[in-house]
């Protein structure tokens, strides 16, 4: 099998092992279980195991950023936003990765760190950008800084998704539409001072 193919095999195989089990319980012999090949060849194709985590995460982030592009565009950040998390309910395995990732790739020194902020920024400017759209649309207030609407969004994006998985009486979705309600009564008082 060619290696490109077998590096495929195996995050196919890692991301249906995380879907399935917990990040801390997750392994080698797990993936490999999963992707149909040895732990030899889990562990020749990826040496680092930081590596084959982050190829999951990216994967999953590619395919939910491609498939909510045009939500975006056509209906602004906030619906984009609360589209990826409507996703996140459907695959909390790789919700709960991300998130205990964050707090260990926070350091410079881990092998993903960087990988993780370049993430974090594209995803930052991806609503700064759609914001940006919005205010030209008319969607939201004219005055509205995009960039601070930006900080707002991504914070309670980030911060629900937290709640979410601690709490058992977070309703996701409500508690995004509330809050998002009031940030943008918020924008609409300050784009009118």
């Amino acid at each position: 099998m060619p290696d490109a193919e077998l590096r495929a095999r195996i995050v196919s195989g890692a991301a249906t092992a995380f879907g399935e089990g917990d990040f801390h319980t997750v392994g080698p012999d797990e993936v490999a279980v999963h992707a149909g090949v040895t732990v030899d060849d889990v562990r020749r194709s990826f040496p680092s195991w930081e590596l084959l985590v982050v190829a999951v995460v990216d994967r999953w982030t590619k395919t939910g950023r491609d498939a909510l592009r045009g939500v975006a565009e056509q209906e602004g950040a906030v619906a984009y936003l609360r589209a990826r998390l409507d996703r996140g309910q459907q695959h909390p395995a790789i919700v709960r990765l991300r998130v205990a990732l964050l707090s260990a790739v926070s350091s410079p020194g881990h092998a993903a760190s960087g990988w993780f902020r370049q993430q974090y920024t594209m995803l930052f400017e991806d609503v700064t950008l759609a914001l940006v759209r919005d205010v030209v649309a008319g969607r939201e207030p004219r005055g509205t800084s995009p960039r601070h609407a930006a900080e707002q969004l991504v914070a309670l994006f980030e911060g629900l998704q937290l709640q979410a998985m601690l709490r058992d009486d977070a309703d996701l979705l409500e508690g995004w539409d509330r809050a998002v309600a009031r940030m943008r009564a918020g924008w609409a008082a300050v784009a009118v001072v």
